[in-house]
């Protein structure tokens, strides 16, 4: 099961195409994971800000023999105001996954002004559930996406991440991220050589995980680093994420169509 918290990480993780702007226009991107170099899994990802208001979705699905086993389907949503120069506050989260065994529901709303969870809505099989987090730890925080937003937000203004820091919770985990920026540099990404700003983000987990979700990590019982690849240009899309610490590393990078400034072309059909 621990292969599947790390997708959700990775998930996480990457965050949006685009976040550095006020007003963006609609961007998609694609990425694939693979396990130990074998594809699992395939993620798309949506954002726009328009005028104050951001709206971020990404949804994943296996492919593969990983589909076969699982077939799992997952989304999550977010949404919440843009204001310079502060960056994203968030408003409500929202996740749905299904898979061959167990469905789950949730839904998170914030204070935007404090960041405390105002509602909290959690379905597991169509029944209602419970957050393992005390209430206690669901004041102050930000959902995952919105943490990844401005995270970007804050290198895009301030050229560098000394300091930062984000108490995350998704209804279901409470864990606090922290990132810094470890160089420039040129990397092979989806099959050629782009220049890169290269971070680290370190995700601790405080409350929420248990043996269903996690087992022991080979970084620690806690802790997870991640590498993540970034375009060194304004748009600071993310290109590449992978485990830093894992015996079998686990990977999401971009798909070449969607290196182009406007990022992927429509799908078809």
């Amino acid at each position: 099961m621990r292969r599947w918290l790390l997708v959700g990480m990775l998930v996480y993780a990457l965050g949006v195409g685009h976040a550095a702007a006020g007003s963006d226009a609609p961007i998609e991107l694609r990425y694939r994971f693979t396990w130990a170099g074998v594809p699992i899994a395939e993620l798309g990802l949506r954002h726009a800000t328009n005028s104050t208001i951001y709206q971020t979705e990404v949804a994943i699905r296996t492919i593969g023999l990983a589909d076969q086993l699982l077939g799992y389907r997952g989304s999550s949503h977010a949404t919440g105001q843009y204001e310079e120069p502060d960056g994203f506050s968030a408003s409500r989260f929202r996740s749905a996954s299904t898979s061959y065994r167990k469905s789950r529901r949730i839904l998170v709303r914030f204070d935007r002004e404090t960041g405390d969870v105002i509602e909290l809505e959690l379905t597991r099989r169509g029944e209602p559930d419970r957050s393992k987090v005390p209430e206690a730890l669901q004041k102050g925080v930000v959902d995952p996406l919105t943490a990844v937003l401005q995270m970007r937000h804050r290198l895009a203004m301030a050229g560098n991440l000394e300091g930062y820091t984000a108490a995350v919770f998704d209804g279901r985990r409470r864990f606090d991220a922290e990132a810094r920026v470890r160089g420039r540099h040129r990397a092979d990404i989806a099959g050629g050589s782009q220049p890169v700003i290269e971070l680290e983000i370190g995700l601790t987990w405080i409350a929420g995980a248990n043996a269903d979700d996690i087992d022991e990590a080979e970084a620690g019982e806690n802790r997870l680093r991640l590498k993540l690849l970034l375009s060194d240009d304004e748009r600071l899309i993310p290109l590449q994420l992978s485990t830093m610490d894992s015996l079998l590393t686990a990977t999401a990078e971009i798909m070449p169509e969607c290196l182009g400034p406007a990022g992927c072309p429509p799908v078809s059909g």
